[in-house]
Parts: C-alpha cells; structure tokens; sequence
C-alpha cells in the first residue's frame, strides 16, 4: 500500500521507516510544522514533569534550567517518549500510558496531592484536561506553553500528485488537530471528493472524530501509541 505519514518532523522520518519495514510505500506530508517558545523565565521547582508528546520534551531539553531536574520524577505519555527521557538522562522516568488520561492516572497513584508543583511543557494549542484533571485530585500544576504547531497551507507536489491520480491508499493520523489539518489542506488543494476513497488508520477515536462526515473507513487501535497503531497495519509477506 501507498501510506501518507503526516507526523511534523522529525517524527514522520521515523514512522516513515517502520511503514517501509512494513512492506509498505511511505510518503511523507507533515500537514504541522513545530515551533518552540522561548525557555520560560522563573519556573518554580518542580515536583514531578508532565510530558505527553516528545516535541514536549525536545522543548524542555532546550530549557537552561532543565539541567538541575535530570533526577525530578518525569511521567510520560508512550514508550518512544519514555526512551527518549533516558536519552536525555533524564534518572526517573515513568510511563503513564499512551495518552493524557493514563498519564493522569499514573501521577494520582503515585503522587500525594501535597507533593508540590507538576511542571506541564504543553502545546499551545492543546485538547484534553490533563490539568483540570490533576487540578482537581489537589495538585498544583504548572503550565507553560512550551510550543506550538502551525499548520501547512499546500500538498507537496508528490503527495498532491498521489491523490489525484488515485495512487494513495491510507493516511497515518496520530492528533485530532493533524486530522483538522489535513482536511483543510486536502480541501484546499481542491481534491476534498479524494478524501471517502482512503483507510485512515488513527491513534485514538478522539482523532477519528476529526473525520467525521467524510465516508471512510477509519481503523483506531485499543491502545493509543504508534506500536499498537502500525499493528493495524498488515506486513507484507
């Protein structure tokens, strides 16, 4: 099959080679391109990290500040997020699931609510109630825009080319707001008709609201993560 990744980069390189693992032609078409803020200026110490995407931590690697925090508690959405914590030597690091909800889970079971501050490099532009959620158990948390994704405006020549002619036959989509993304894109490009003739294959049945009215079919995993996602996907022999 011909699979379009939409992931920002450098995600999608990544993802890209394990479609290709898969038996499978990848192309590439980041529909998000990630900028970083600023390091944040008088962030208190805090008692644990909360991060749910690795662009989160790519922003808090570049933090002067984030050199003092390599042994503070860091929970994590997804085992590649968790692996590049440790990359990043970062001591203690937990995994809370694959998506916000468990990661708020994680830190209520193992957090008492007095612990101090959660510091949260978030996304600009963000979905769920991660802080309401821990809010609410009693913690205080802390968030910072850390970045933010700003959406491409046209299809790359190739990846137009694919779905004119009928040539592509599913898209990755790991964000409700990659799928908002790609059907603007898709939609600009004047080929929205292209879009009921594809499988979407997509992280979560949040992201796969985002393709609601389009006709599709639409496959999301039990568990939210790319290992679990690309598992929907059949190798071939």
């Amino acid at each position: 099959m011909h699979l379009l990744v939409t992931r920002p980069l450098p995600d999608a390189l990544e993802t890209a080679e394990r479609v290709r693992a898969l038996g499978h032609s990848p192309l590439v078409q980041p529909v998000l391109r990630i900028v970083f803020a600023p390091a944040p200026h008088d962030v208190a110490e805090p008692a644990a990290i909360l991060v749910t995407s690795r662009n989160a931590l790519r922003a808090l690697q570049s933090w002067p500040q984030a050199s003092k925090w390599r042994r503070t508690p860091v929970f994590v959405t997804g085992k590649a997020t968790a692996r590049d914590a440790v990359a990043a030597g970062f001591t203690d690091v937990r995994e809370g699931g694959g998506d916000a909800a468990g990661l708020a889970q994680a830190v209520r079971d193992e957090l008492p609510s007095g612990a101090g501050p959660l510091l949260y490099p978030a996304a600009r532009q963000r979905t769920g109630t991660l802080t309401e959620e821990l809010t609410a158990a009693g913690h205080q948390v802390l968030t910072v825009d850390a970045y933010r994704a700003e959406a491409a405006v046209r299809l790359d020549p190739p990846v137009h080319k694919a779905l004119a002619y009928g040539i592509l036959d599913g898209v990755l989509l790991y964000s409700r707001r990659t799928a908002d993304a790609f059907r603007a894109i898709v939609t600009r490009a004047g080929l929205a008709d292209r879009l009921s003739s594809l499988t979407y294959y997509v992280l979560s049945a949040q992201v796969a609201a985002g393709l609601d009215g389009i006709g599709a079919d639409v496959e999301w995993p039990a568990r939210p993560d790319e290992e679990s996602l690309l598992g929907l996907i059949s190798p071939v022999r």
